[in-house]
């Protein structure tokens, strides 16, 4: 399974292979900028669940010291 970053930069490499060929349309360049901006809305969030399960943790361990 790829990670969200590998997926973003797969949508970013997509893109510039077909700006290359100079044949992008408008829609095209549209459809690709919603998948890279929701594609960067997800990396974000995943990252901030990351942190708030991290620091759950932080605080289940600190309420366990204190029992």
């Amino acid at each position: 399974m790829k990670s969200p970053r590998e997926y973003l930069d797969e949508v970013r490499q997509n893109l510039q292979k077909i700006q290359s060929h100079g044949q992008v349309t408008a829609t095209e360049n549209a459809l690709f900028g919603m998948i890279d901006g929701l594609a960067g809305l997800e990396l974000t969030t995943l990252e901030r669940v990351t942190a708030l399960e991290a620091r759950v943790k932080e605080l289940e361990s600190a309420l366990a010291a204190t029992r």
